[in-house]
């Protein structure tokens, strides 16, 4: 007579390992959602308060909440597999870590923990500060405008007096020296200067440390030169319809052109002064925004390393026997 043993089977004997492991990741990612909204509630998982600064306190619930998300995947896993030794029990632990990671950084479940989640809205936060420097336009000095508030009293003593001489009122003179300035500037020729401001400024949003550069450049082109939008050709004809306008001599149309050209200089010095201060206003934002990003991934790589000691911690210690 043949003896025959029965071998009891427990209900969790012929469990698989990876049905093991994807359980594991439900829980841990269901965990994270649950941490993301107690975060958000709590004001220390928002990613909107990234461009003011990755705070100690973020850091610090990001590196616990996915401690204990992940360890307990890592529990659930090693609890529902098959009884197993040690080193299958952390690996198993070490997998759920490794799919949640994964599932998270590519579906940006857990705005708390998703590293790409969060340096793609960071680039937006860049990307809205330097447009909240940067303006939509930027408009260039109008000679026509400046000509026509010139004052009297900044003109030499002997033209004013020439002016009262032949009854030029003041009033008189600033129109006269608008429209002989603004019947020289083609509409054609401010609408491509308008088109080359906007171009260069849509240009710098995406390359911000560039802004002072491209734009003096732009101003060099548009200010000096033959192609200018008003160049010396343009000054020569404004001043003989100032002459004709005015009855002045040569000297004399020839001192108020250079009382407008000197407004016309400042203008220009003043707007590329506010250029400089934009830059470096751009500079510091661009700057700021860096250094969050590198304390991000800082504090995250922690995080995700610590999680992975965790999970397989955790693994080992919920092993069946």
């Amino acid at each position: 007579m043949t003896d025959t043993t029965l071998l009891a089977k427990t209900p969790y004997t012929d469990r698989s390992t990876l049905s093991a492991v994807i359980v594991g990741t439900v829980v841990a990612l269901g965990l994270m959602v649950l941490f993301t909204l107690l975060g958000l509630a709590i004001g220390v998982a928002s990613l909107e308060a990234i461009g003011s600064g990755f705070g100690f306190g973020t850091a610090l619930y990001i590196i616990v909440t996915q401690i204990i998300s992940l360890a307990a995947g890592g529990f659930a896993a090693a609890r529902f597999m098959s009884p197993a030794d040690s080193s299958i029990a952390g690996l198993a632990g070490a997998s759920v870590w490794a799919l949640a990671t994964l599932v998270v950084a590519f579906s940006g479940i857990s705005a708390g923990t998703s590293l790409i989640t969060l340096v793609a809205r960071t680039a937006d936060t860049t990307a809205s500060a330097v447009g909240a420097i940067v303006p939509d336009d930027i408009s260039l000095p109008d000679m026509s405008e400046i000509a026509g508030s010139i004052s009297t009293a900044d003109l030499p003593p002997q033209l004013q007096q020439t002016l009262q001489d032949a009854g030029v009122t003041p009033a008189q003179l600033r129109t006269e020296a608008r429209e002989a300035f603004r019947n020289v500037i083609s509409e054609q020729e401010m609408n491509r200067a308008r088109s080359l401001v906007t171009a260069t400024l849509s240009d710098v949003v995406a390359e911000p440390a560039s802004f002072s550069e491209e734009m003096n450049a732009l101003l060099d082109q548009l200010l000096g030169g033959e192609n200018a939008v008003f160049n010396e050709e343009d000054l020569t004809e404004a001043e003989n319809s100032l002459q004709s306008r005015l009855g002045l001599s040569d000297n004399e149309v020839e001192q108020l052109s250079d009382s407008v050209e000197a407004s016309y200089d400042s203008a220009v010095a003043t707007l590329r002064q506010t250029i400089d201060e934009m830059q470096e206003r751009l500079v510091t934002t661009v700057e700021n925004v860096q250094s969050t990003v590198a304390s991000a991934a800082l504090w995250l790589f922690i995080a995700s390393l610590l999680s992975l000691g965790a999970a397989a911690g955790a693994g080992v210690a919920g092993r069946r026997t």
